[in-house]
């Protein structure tokens, strides 16, 4: 029986909406340990939640996440199994994500760096698993 769930709930997005950052843990190659704990900025989409990998795609946890396509996140005490997938990267859905980042990390210094060329290539769709 597929457990996997397709889509995050109106409460667990409300959760990572009003939560400047989640922590990333992308899983090992054991698929049981993972390659590294990162806070990350997140933002959502049309009902999506997408995370930038600050260094594009040469950023340790997009690296471990994009190989082994699955981890967990946390928001405050709450853990998420969760799946990645590269983002689709039509001008349309990425203008709507830079301008999801612009919006909630508004007067952010670190803002310029993830709405650049390579964070923007280094985006992931992060789903429930």
């Amino acid at each position: 029986m597929d457990t996997t769930t397709t889509q995050w709930t109106t409460e667990q997005l409300e959760m990572f909406a009003n939560n400047h950052t989640l922590t990333m843990k992308p899983y090992n190659p054991d698929m049981t340990t993972f390659e590294e704990e990162s806070p990350i900025w997140e933002v959502i989409v049309d009902g999506s939640v997408y995370s930038r990998g600050w260094n594009g795609d040469q950023t340790k946890w997009f690296m471990a996440a994009t190989a082994q396509c699955a981890g967990e996140i946390s928001v405050g005490d709450n853990n998420f199994a969760t799946r990645f997938e590269m983002a689709d990267h039509s001008a349309e859905l990425d203008a709507k994500i830079t301008a999801a980042y612009k919006a909630k990390y508004d007067g952010q210094k670190s803002l310029p760096k993830m709405i650049s060329e390579g964070p923007v290539y280094a985006t992931l769709h992060v789903l429930p698993r």
